[in-house]
């Protein structure tokens, strides 16, 4: 008798509503993927260092006092650029070197040293080899 496979539905996560960036409508659709930060009531773009608390994963046309709107995955999984190529399977990460906001281009993320990590990201899968490879990130 064959043995039958196992497969596990999670259910659906959406992504949470965010005003995005200062009140100047700054960001938009090639922004998709880049990694932001909390910054009162408001999401800003990740600087060199910082610790992510999400991705970018939708940008709505529509504005919140100037604000750009979107969804931001703050949870599950996402993608990310591994910056000097030396990520493993189970490194810690922050950001890397942003992005200029109208771009595109993925986050880049680097290996998390020293401090203490509120948002914990985690390289679940190396995709590719050297700098600027995809590494697949699980929220933990």
């Amino acid at each position: 008798m064959a043995t039958k496979r196992q497969i596990t539905i999670q259910p659906y996560q959406p992504d949470d509503t965010e005003n995005l960036g200062n009140n100047t409508k700054q960001f938009s659709d090639k922004d998709i993927g880049k990694s932001v930060k909390y910054n009162g009531d408001q999401m800003d773009p990740c600087a060199d260092g910082d610790e992510i608390a999400g991705f970018v994963q939708s940008v709505n046309m529509a504005t919140s006092d100037g604000h750009s709107v979107g969804g931001v995955r703050t949870d599950g999984r996402a993608e990310a650029l591994d910056e000097a190529g030396t990520l493993a399977v189970d490194d810690f990460v922050v950001a890397g070197t942003a992005g200029v906001l109208g771009t595109f281009a993925l986050a880049n993320v680097k290996i998390a040293a020293g401090t203490p990590l509120r948002y914990k990201w985690v390289v679940i899968a190396v995709i590719g080899a050297g700098a600027g490879r995809t590494v697949r990130l699980k929220r933990i």
